[in-house]
Formats: structure tokens, sequence, C-alpha cells
């Protein structure tokens, strides 16, 4: 064996020898800033400069669609104002003309996939009744979500130094997004087709996010860019029914950097189950019923994430309510908590999974109880009547007991 053959095969086998790490270090990214949370529970995952305000270019167009579909159908028609007409040259646009008539569902593609600024005012009017209204409601919801680091001055994220948010924040932001079906479907589509019926017929669009091309389990959300925010980009990822949600603001390779924090939370972290949606974790005690308990059912999934930096397995603590007879199904039937490390992490309420009618004898003897209440009532009114009558039948003859014993005494004197 030449002497190059011989210190090639003591570096493989000196190789197979080494110890291997057991989990893989975090990607490396360029991004100003970024975050990986679990879709579920919001958990967070990684986080570089997670919490700095940055502007956040077209990523603002979840807020705008996520009030969308909470406080409007599908079809509900939209008129397009002047006012968004005149958005026409601002950046991406669908082209709008003013008065024209579009059904919201279609306007929401246009806003998610070809990311059109005129769409974001069209629907900000429409919803919140003016421009100013709407996004009084943006940063009112942004409160709600626990957004606490992100201002919105308009609909669509074109650039202003008072509109701002986090990635941390836009986090949670996508994660209320995608728990409406509506909103899943429609950032998840590589393309679409609207109909335009006042202009154009149909258009067919292109979503912006090359993402969805680049991994099967990639469906979602939203890219972003104006030259002061640099390249943003929010992106979902599901495998096993497991969503990641992955964040990065101003960053050189957004797709690049967001697929490998998805890769890297998939790869290295793991979810484990721990109550499925739907499922009973117990039975509820049931009083006066016609059965003795009632299963007690999670109506959301009860997961937890373990992985590097996480603390280990944790365990499901169920507290059960003794119930009353009659129950109707969904009427709380406890609480099951989620303790990881010592600590709640969540905290669920069960609910009943069955009506519970009272029970018949339980029925039946209340009913005897109260009948016999009422013939006590109403031998004690009989009795007292049968008393007023008596002495009302006395008083009409002119002379109480005591009259007509004096009276006789009277006459016996004369």
């Amino acid at each position: 064996m030449s002497r190059a053959a011989a210190i090639a095969a003591a570096l493989a086998v000196l190789t197979c020898l080494a110890p291997v790490s057991g989990a893989a270090a975090p990607p490396k990214l360029a991004a100003g800033s970024s975050v990986l949370v679990d879709g579920e529970t919001g958990t967070v995952l990684f986080e570089q400069n997670a919490r700095a305000r940055r502007p956040m270019a077209s990523t603002t167009k979840m807020m705008t669609a996520l009030l969308a579909v909470e406080r409007c159908g599908p079809d509900e028609i939209v008129t397009a104002s002047a006012r968004a007409a005149e958005v026409h040259n601002s950046g991406s646009s669908l082209g709008l003309a003013a008065g024209e008539r579009m059904r919201m569902e279609d306007l929401l593609s246009a806003l998610l996939l070809k990311s059109a600024n005129d769409v974001a005012i069209a629907i900000g009017e429409h919803v919140g009744g003016s421009l100013a209204g709407f996004i009084g409601m943006m940063n009112a919801r942004a409160g709600e979500l626990g957004a606490e680091n992100t201002h919105f001055t308009n609909p669509h994220g074109l650039y202003d130094a008072d509109h701002y948010s986090t990635a941390y924040d836009l986090a949670l932001i996508a994660r209320e997004a995608l728990r409406h079906p509506r909103l899943r479907v429609l950032v998840a589509a590589k393309t679409a087709s609207i109909a335009r019926p006042d202009t154009l017929g149909v258009q067919d669009l292109i979503n912006h996010n090359k993402l969805l091309w680049r991994a099967p389990f990639v469906d979602g959300v939203k890219t972003g860019y104006v030259r002061q925010s640099g390249h943003c980009l929010v992106a979902s990822g599901t495998k096993e029914g497991w969503q990641l949600i992955a964040v990065v603001l101003d960053s050189p390779d957004m797709y690049g950097e967001a697929l490998a924090l998805l890769e890297y939370g998939f790869g290295e972290f793991q979810r484990r189950v721990y109550a499925e949606a739907g499922a009973a974790v117990g039975r509820a005690e049931v009083r006066r019923g016609r059965r003795n308990s009632v299963p007690a059912l999670c109506p959301d999934s009860i997961a937890g994430i373990t992985g590097p930096g996480r603390p280990g397995e944790g365990r499901l603590e169920v507290s059960l309510s003794v119930l009353e007879a009659p129950i109707e199904a969904g009427a709380p039937a406890g609480e099951a908590r989620l303790v990881v490390g010592g600590k709640v992490v969540s905290s669920h309420l069960l609910k009943a999974g069955e009506r519970v009618p009272r029970s018949l004898w339980w029925v039946i003897g209340s009913g005897l109880v109260r009948g016999i209440l009422v013939l006590a009532m109403l031998a004690l009114v009989i009795r007292i009547s049968a008393k007023a009558i008596k002495v009302y039948r006395r008083s009409r003859s002119g002379l109480s007991p005591q009259g007509r014993r004096s009276g006789a005494r009277g006459t016996g004197a004369r």
C-alpha cells in the first residue's frame, strides 16, 4: 500500500470512530432579523434580532388579509375607489379602475399572490369604512395578538418611517392568519385565476413567493420588498401535520435563509402530541344524570416541542369538574395543562363530549316531592279557606259566638 493510500485509510477509520454530535448547529444567517416558531403553540425555536423594529414592506398584507377574512365573506363585492386606482404606479398592482367591482376572494388572491397595492387600499376602505378607520383596526388587532412592536400606517407596506414590525411580531400575525382555512389555501397556491367582469374577464396570477417551488413542504406565506426594508419573507412549511413559520427580514438570500430555518426546525426538533384535537383525556363525574360520567374532550390538540435548547418531555395534568345534570355537549368539563420543566406552558379548557339529561329516577323522585308539596300546600289552603268560610257565615248571621252567649244571659235577666 502506498503512503498516500495508507494515510487516506487511517483518516477514514478516524472519521468513523470520531464522535458524532447529536444536534446540528443552527444556520448562520445574514438577515438583519429572523425567527423560527412552532405554528401551533408559537414556541420560539430560533431567533436572531427577532424583536428589532424594521420596515416590513408587503408582509404588511398578512394583516390586511386577516382583517378581511374576519369581517367579510368570500362573495362580498368590493368597489374600488379613485384613491385605490391612484396606487396603480406604486410598485406591484392589479391595475384597478375607479368603480371596478370584484369579489373579496378574488381581491385576496391578488393581494397575497401578486402583492397588489391598489387592492390593499380597496380592501382597507371596504372593511374599515375609510382608510384611516382600517389602519386603526390593523393596529388594534396587532395589539390583541401581542404584536407589541408593530405599528401600521397603511395596508400595503409602502415605506413610511412610522410603519414597522419585527420578525417575531410578523410570526404572530402569520400564525393567526393561518388559522383561517381561506387564507391557508390562498398563500399555498402557486397560481390562481380571478374574475374581473368589469374590465378584463379572467386574469391569471403567479405567486411572488418562489419558495413554494423550492420545497414540497412549503405552504406560504408572504414576500415583501422596498428599498428601505430589503428582502423580507414570512415562510411556512408543514410536515406530517406539523407547521413551522420562519421569518427573515432584510435578507440577501430570503429564500435560501428561510428554507434553511425550516429545514433546521424539522430536522432538529420534534413535536410530541399529548392529546389530539377532539380526543378524550378523561371522564368528568356527573351527578343526578342518566350517566354517571361524560368524556372530557380537548377542542384543540395539545403538543410540545423538544430539541436543542428546549426542556425535556412534558406531562399533561388534567383537572376534571364535577358536573350537575342536565349537561349539554360542549359544556365546560375541566382543564388540561401541559407542564414542561416544572412550568405550565399551555392551558386548555376541556368540554363535555355528550349531552346528559337528568336521571329518570331523579326526575320521578323530584316530581313526587313537588307533588307532595303541592298537595300539602293545597290541603293547607283548603283548611284555611274552610275556616275562613265558617267565620264568614257566622258573621253573616249577625252574632259572633261571644255575642250569642251575651244575648242569652240578657234574656234570662228580663
